[in-house]
């Protein structure tokens, strides 16, 4: 299974371009099917630094890293 998810309002509360607070319970179920074998992609409109931003906060504070 693939899981395409959105990050501002979705995995994080929508404060754009900031990062708002994180959404625990999802970030939690996304980790677990990753451990499952499923694949997770990033689905946003976020792009350059601010992309990057997105995609370090999942990794570096939730242990959240995206498929390709």
């Amino acid at each position: 299974m693939i899981y395409a998810v959105d990050f501002d309002g979705t995995l994080c509360e929508c404060k754009y371009p900031k990062i708002g607070k994180p959404n625990m319970p999802l970030i939690r179920f996304l980790l677990s099917e990753q451990l499952k074998g499923h694949k997770l992609i990033l689905y946003t409109m976020r792009e350059g630094d601010s992309l990057n931003d997105a995609v370090n906060w999942c990794s570096q504070n939730h242990k959240l890293v995206f498929d390709d």
